[in-house]
């Protein structure tokens, strides 16, 4: 009847006290019973847990083929994808063809809440995924920080680029107030009169599709990062030859899960900003603003991760390429 552990150890101290032989049995038998029972009810907590990973499971792998499948497709499609939003959807509002709707109000939660804080939400997910992907394949500090250098390069970029917008339309732009000439905008608006646009390049259209793009570069190394996971899941934690510690296979794990949720939230957010690159193209800015907008993201894009970036580079002054 007596298995092991604190069942044998308190059967011994039962005996030593000289107990009546029915009492130790029946004790040993309770204590039997209550571990039958203990290992019962633990059945139903394995379940649940089995079941939630099955549908976590069901979930999450369409989820990643439609990613890595659709949503970060080829840049040459995407590029022409996006184009072809701006200018349609811009020759649709020339002619006023779509009619007026919450999207076309400035003050939508979209635009409030995600277009005017797009850059801090695609730095906000790129900046932990690329950490992540690089901590599977290397931990020196040196490198990390090579790699997310791109994202300081970029948002400096950004700032530069849309601060230059709305320079050109201050100074293209007029107060419609014979008061108020040559006064800049804020000053306009705020004494109630109507500010006629001069050059208004869209600051929207630059922000949306040079995210598009840099999150398109970067979640490249989504593949070479879960192939290193997979490759060394069974492994122990190592010192390399030049100094660097691989991570324990329980720290891999957790890497796996925290990469793949990044990298479909860098997914979602990418739809959404195709959408609200749409909802732009339809609603606001002139054509020619929003194309040459969308020409100077280009621009950037292609200059920094294909002229300036260099594979395995390891100076600041010429951060790498993302890891392919």
């Amino acid at each position: 009847m007596v298995k092991h552990g604190l069942e044998r150890d308190l059967f011994i101290v039962i005996q030593s006290k000289n107990f009546p032989f029915y009492y130790t049995s029946d004790f040993v038998f309770l204590l039997d019973y209550f571990a039958k029972m203990s290992k019962t009810t633990a059945k139903p907590e394995e379940e649940k847990k089995s079941i939630l990973n099955k549908i976590i499971t069901f979930i999450r792998e369409p989820s990643l083929y439609f990613c890595q499948n659709i949503i970060f497709g080829p840049t040459g499609f995407k590029l022409i994808v996006a184009f072809v939003i701006i200018i349609i959807g811009s020759l649709l509002k020339r002619y006023d063809l779509v009619p007026q709707s919450y999207f076309s109000v400035k003050t939508n939660i979209f635009n409030r809440y995600f277009a005017k804080l797009g850059w801090g939400w695609t730095i906000g997910l790129l900046g932990p995924f690329i950490y992540l992907t690089l901590m599977t394949t290397r931990t020196t500090k040196e490198i990390v920080a090579n790699h997310l250098s791109r994202l300081l390069v970029a948002t400096g970029i950004w700032l530069v680029v849309t601060s230059l917008f709305v320079f050109i339309e201050s100074r293209t732009g007029t107060c419609n107030h014979q008061g108020f000439q040559g006064a800049t905008r804020y000053v306009c608006l705020k004494g109630g009169h109507k500010w006629d646009e001069g050059i208004d390049f869209s600051g929207h259209t630059f922000l949306l599709l040079y995210a598009i793009l840099i999150i398109n570069e970067e979640v490249k190394a989504y593949r070479k990062g879960v192939k290193k996971i997979d490759k060394t899941e069974q492994q122990t934690s190592e010192v390399t030859p030049d100094g660097t510690t691989n991570p324990t296979k329980e720290t891999f794990q957790i890497y796996q899960h925290l990469i793949r949720v990044v990298y479909i939230a860098l997914g979602v957010l990418t739809v959404l900003w195709e959408f609200m690159l749409l909802s732009t193209a339809l609603y606001f800015h002139h054509t020619l603003h929003k194309i040459a907008a969308g020409i100077c993201a280009v621009f950037f894009w292609y200059i920094t991760y294909y002229v300036w970036y260099q594979p395995r580079s390891t100076s600041l002054l010429c951060p790498a390429k993302p890891e392919i």
